[in-house]
Order: C-alpha cells, then sequence, then structure tokens
C-alpha cells in the first residue's frame, strides 16, 4: 500500500476545523464560569504563553527536519522511551477523542434532540467515524478542505449578527473573580482539555 502524505493545507483546515469545534463548544462556557470578566485578559494570557511554547517547539522541530515528535523522541531518550511515549500519546488521543465525542453529543441531545437518548447518538457518532475510516484518511482531509469556507462563514455571520451584545462594561472588573482565577485557573483548564 502506497503511503500518502498530508498536505499542508488539508492539515491547516483539520486543525482550524477541530479547534472551531472546541471553541464552540465548551471553552466560553468554562472560561467565562472560571474566570468572568476576566476572560479577555486570561485568552491574552494564554496566547502569549503559546507564543512563547510555539517558538520553542519551532526551534527544536528545525534541528530535526522531516521528523515528527515520537522520531525527536527516539533521539532524545532512546527507542523504549520513544515506544512508551507513542502508547501515551494514543492513549491520551483516545481518551480525549472519547471526551469529545460525549460531550458533542450531549450538546446536541441537549440542544437539538431531546427525545433521543445519549446512547444513540453516540452510536451514530460511531457508526459515521467507523464508515468514514473505511473511506481513508485522504478523503476525509478532502472534505474537511470543502468543509472549512462553510464553518468560518458561519462563524463570521454568528460573530457580526451578536455584535449588539458586547458592551466594554462587561469586561470590568479587570481581574473577574482574582489574579489566582485569571492566572491560574484560566490556564488549567487550556491544559487539561
Amino acid at each position: 500500500m502506497k503511503e500518502r502524505k498530508l498536505g499542508t493545507f488539508q492539515a491547516i483546515a483539520i486543525v482550524v476545523t477541530v479547534m472551531i469545534s472546541h471553541i464552540i463548544l465548551n471553552v466560553p462556557n468554562h472560561l467565562i464560569a472560571e474566570t468572568g470578566s476576566s476572560t479577555i485578559l486570561n485568552i491574552i494570557y494564554i496566547f502569549a504563553i503559546f507564543l512563547v511554547f510555539l517558538y520553542i517547539i519551532l526551534k527544536i522541530f528545525k534541528l530535526f527536519p522531516s521528523s515528527d515528535i515520537i522520531d525527536i523522541c527516539e533521539y532524545a531518550a532512546g527507542k523504549t522511551i520513544k515506544n512508551v511515549f507513542a502508547i501515551i500519546v494514543c492513549i491520551y488521543l483516545l481518551i480525549l477523542s472519547a471526551f469529545v465525542v460525549r460531550i458533542l453529543a450531549e450538546s446536541l441531545a441537549l440542544i437539538s434532540f431531546p427525545n433521543i437518548n445519549l446512547e444513540i447518538i453516540l452510536l451514530i457518532f460511531i457508526a459515521v467515524s467507523a464508515i468514514l475510516n473505511l473511506f481513508g484518511f485522504k478523503a476525509i482531509s478532502r472534505i474537511t478542505v470543502f468543509i472549512l469556507p462553510i464553518v468560518l462563514a458561519s462563524m463570521i455571520i454568528i460573530f457580526i449578527s451578536s455584535m449588539s451584545e458586547f458592551v466594554p462594561e462587561r469586561a470590568l472588573p479587570i481581574l473577574g473573580y482574582g489574579a489566582s482565577e485569571t492566572f491560574i485557573t484560566g490556564l488549567r483548564k487550556y491544559i487539561c482539555f
């Protein structure tokens, strides 16, 4: 079987689609519940930390051209640690995907399908995922590239239509529930999920 690499634009489309769904589903609720009116400050703080980590990661990856993080782990710690790290990453991704599917199914059950059992919605998600997996990852990435402009356009329309609800006074007090909630609890929400 010939291995095909994912295109840069397809990879960006997949990451952006996943992040948009994550942002829509849970991040705003958790942030506002934990940080209150300091959510804007918390987002700026988290973005600055993200830029520092991104800079460090890009510097590391420049030392290892055409390698992924598991290859770098093998170079740094050996084959045994590489295998342990790969297993940990796989377990983490499986658990994370289970949480995301559960949250999405609960959101759909709550908003759109209140009369349908959650288990049925979960089974539909699992069945659709299994069927899509038969087509291969390349087909999924191509569909994601097609869907991304629609998702971005709908996000822009939702943002523009709710502009009248944005009031600058709601961002005060600037530290919301306090410095601890803004900088420590808010950071923990990003790291944990």
